[in-house]
């Protein structure tokens, strides 16, 4: 039966609400912004569940097995608002507390999605109560002239709430505040570590919306927030947000349309505003309930098919309204972007900079990804949505057994850019600058040689190599690969393989195995199996 906030709180799990420790949290480590759980860095090496897995304690139950069996470490689930406060006032934690407690259980953490009043760009996990109620809750308003825009053609008929709704936000960052409280308590061990704050927010039909109270406040003054940190903020602001504020001239005051324009940027400016003071709130009221760190995540734009604000969600945290969101949205900890395109080193690089480490809530189960965004980009977290159908003994879970048991000696890398990660297509190349050497690795082109021993047992069809390089020591390195090839130079020398041992890691404790030599040489990371090689070179 639905109870009120806190009810049995101290008692659900059977802990007091005194924590075991230090709350997780972001923290700086050399060139690297780690997330700190437990007193050390932490990678989340795991997955979303599909958004309706966790709504059913029964429908989870064979799940969490399948997942710690498989080395996922860490989860995504979901808090939904419609189940969380089903009547106003009154809250139902049945669902969150399932998750906590069979997490807890397979030794899992929990990442956690506040399914409030936006879910890529809808409001369809806002209760009934709220959707019901129109003169309270307003809905957004589209311009009668325009035509619905790709995708927003489709989720047309389903319902979207107003950001610019003073009752909603209030509304929502209430029912998010009990929730983290319920969690404070009840989760003493925490399994929790991290927050995300809504789902994909922005306006999918159009690129501003047309509501009463969303018009009141576009002939509003533009906030003096916003202005100083375009002004203190100048040398490095994105182009987009750039050009639409110098093209009236940098102006300090005015109206959104005489600072920024009329235009389509315009209007995503004004809406990255709305949603992301919106979010804000919300985060606010949680923290200070229980202050983990917290994150929003991005449906990525522009892109091809949908090049406009509105065929992707306007004002959502897409990189270039970064700025207008780390404005406007302080207290998240990090934007965060969810992809499924092409380029997803081209993504990542666009996301990353000093105020906003890389952390992937949604993606393909592409293993090559994600030694890229822990190699390339000191990533916190490679998670891809739909853990539970990604198929066992793939290589992605396989990685997650090796890359968890040296968690440390990755973190260290990165702190002290000591890391390289890469994604090479059959027979191209790559370089990787470490330790004072070029890295040249070369991706598979056949089942022979150093590609390939012609088992048998390579997987069909694999076209790409990937990995780790780790410069470990003084002309030393750690490569976790498959399917590639790697050689060595440096100015002025010859460099050679002095020794090659293969082994893995224990708790960040190198286990060595085999010590590779003769013709297994030649084959050191074949196209069908990841393994850890340690080599030492020999300059002469």
């Amino acid at each position: 039966m639905p109870r009120l906030a806190g009810l049995l709180a101290g008692t659900l799990l059977g802990h007091t609400a005194l924590l075991a420790g230090p709350l997780p949290h972001l923290q700086q480590n050399g060139r690297a912004t780690q997330l700190i759980v437990d007193g050390a860095p932490y990678l989340v090496l795991g997955g979303e569940l599909h958004n309706s897995s966790p709504s059913s304690p029964a429908y989870m139950a064979p799940i969490w097995d399948r997942l710690a069996r498989n080395n996922v470490r860490t989860v995504i689930g979901a808090a939904s608002w419609e189940l969380v406060e089903p009547q106003e006032g009154r809250f139902d934690f049945t669902a969150v507390d399932d998750q906590i407690r069979q997490a807890r259980a397979k030794g899992i953490r929990l990442v956690l999605i506040w399914f409030g009043a936006y879910k890529n760009a809808q409001s369809t996990y806002a209760p009934s109560w709220v959707r019901r109620d129109e003169a309270r809750f307003p809905r957004v308003a589209f311009d009668p002239a325009a035509k619905p825009r790709g995708i927003g053609a489709y989720l047309g008929h389903n319902p979207t709430l107003s950001v610019f709704s003073e009752a909603l936000v209030q509304a929502d960052a209430r029912a998010f505040a009990a929730l983290m409280d319920h969690i404070r308590q009840v989760d003493r061990n925490q399994t929790v570590i991290m927050m995300q704050v809504e789902n994909e927010v922005g306006l999918i039909g159009d690129s501003r919306d047309r509501s009463a109270p969303a018009a009141a406040a576009w002939g509003q003054p533009v906030p003096s927030a916003l202005i100083a940190y375009l002004r203190g903020h100048r040398a490095t602001l994105r182009p987009a947000v750039e050009q639409a504020w110098g093209r009236n001239g940098y102006r300090d005051s005015g109206t959104w349309a005489e600072v920024f324009g009329t235009d389509n940027i315009a209007n995503e400016i004004f809406m990255a505003w709305g949603f992301g003071t919106y979010v804000d709130r919300v985060t606010k009221a949680g923290a200070a309930k229980h202050a983990l760190p917290m994150f929003t995540n991005a449906w990525l734009g522009p892109q091809p098919g949908s090049p406009e604000p509105g065929d992707y969600p306007s004002g959502g945290p897409v990189a270039r309204m970064m700025d207008v969101w780390k404005a406007a949205a302080p207290s998240l900890a990090l934007l965060a972007p969810d992809i499924y395109i092409n380029d997803f080193a081209g993504t990542l690089a666009e996301f990353k900079r000093p105020d906003n480490p890389i952390f992937i809530p949604e993606a393909k189960p592409d293993t090559g990804n994600l030694f890229v965004a822990l190699g390339s980009y000191d990533a916190i977290a490679f998670s891809p949505f739909g853990i539970e159908d990604v198929p066992e003994g793939g290589d992605l879970y396989r990685a997650y057994g090796l890359l968890n048991e040296m968690t440390g000696t990755i973190a260290s890398a990165q702190a002290e850019g000591r890391i390289g990660g890469f994604k090479i297509a059959g027979g191209k190349q790559q370089q990787i600058q470490l330790g004072g050497y070029d890295i040249n690795l070369t991706g598979p082109m056949s089942t022979l040689g150093a590609f390939g021993a012609g088992t048998g047992t390579e997987e069909k069809g694999k076209t790409e190599g990937y990995g780790l390089v780790i410069n470990s020591a003084p002309d030393q390195f750690l490569i976790v690969g498959r399917g590639i090839s790697a050689t060595f130079a440096a100015p002025g020398v010859k460099v050679e393989v002095d020794s090659a041992q293969e082994g893995l890691f224990r708790k960040d404790q190198w286990v060595p195995g085999r010590t590779m030599n003769g013709d297994e040489r030649f084959f050191l990371f074949p196209k069908d199996d990841l393994r850890i090689i340690r080599l030492t070179l020999l300059k002469r």
